[in-house]
């Protein structure tokens, strides 16, 4: 069976690095089991990182553990480009 692919939220990383008590934990926690194949783009990656790095955001966790989750997260995803479709009105 194909993996389900998805786009995870930078605010459901927050959450599961926050607490191990929520759904978004329990959802990164379900990586490594392939089910789902998460889709990232630079641009999201970028993202996922600025956040995740904020002063006081996560004070329990070094830029270096961040870092190693990133690249987790990272090593399990399906990089993608992003296309945006300007119209004419």
């Amino acid at each position: 069976m194909k993996p389900v692919q998805v786009a995870i939220d930078t605010n459901v990383l927050v959450a599961a690095l926050k607490s191990r008590h929520g759904a978004s934990f329990r959802l990164l926690s379900l990586l490594p089991d392939g089910h789902f194949l998460p889709n990232i783009s630079v641009p999201l990656f970028i993202e996922y990182e600025s956040v995740l790095k904020r002063p006081g955001l996560l004070d329990h966790l070094k830029a270096s553990e961040i870092d190693d989750i990133l690249d987790y997260v990272l090593s399990r995803s399906s990089i993608r480009e992003i296309y945006y479709l300007w119209r004419r009105s």
